[in-house]
């Protein structure tokens, strides 16, 4: 791996590695989601944020951008919950997601929290690779 490689990939983990106030997350998947990586599990993120609706039918949509690229959608998601701190995230029947209740390792240490985990078509010019925390 190349010098600017090594760099460029530390300097993404340490941008989603701020130090914030926590706030409780009630669980609920809509709202405004923002990059948190645990260095772990957690590989390159397409974008920064993400923010999820509820809307009429049940589904739900997923607003982002791929770092100032432009804005994307993709809606009629739906959340299934397979436990009490788990919710499994399709789109045409296919998983693409979970929403879990789980430890998160950080620079500040590892806590519980509920995180958002996303992977649908990252190798596309519109995908998205994200795994967060809600703000």
């Amino acid at each position: 791996m190349t010098k600017f490689s090594l760099f460029f990939a530390l300097l993404i983990v340490l941008s989603g590695c701020q130090k914030e106030t926590i706030t409780p997350d009630d669980g609920t998947l809509p709202g405004r989601f923002r990059v948190e990586a645990d260095p772990l599990r957690c590989s390159l993120p397409t974008t920064q944020w993400l923010t999820i609706q509820l809307t009429g039918d049940g589904t739900y949509h997923f607003n982002y951008d791929r770092f100032g690229s432009g804005t994307y959608q993709l809606t009629g998601i739906l959340a299934v919950k397979s436990s009490t701190t788990k919710y499994d995230l399709t789109l045409d029947d296919q998983l693409i997601g979970q929403y879990v209740f789980e430890d998160l390792r950080t620079l500040n240490g590892t806590q519980k929290r509920w995180m958002l985990m996303v992977n649908h078509r990252a190798d596309q010019a519109d995908g998205l690779e994200f795994m967060g925390v809600k703000e």
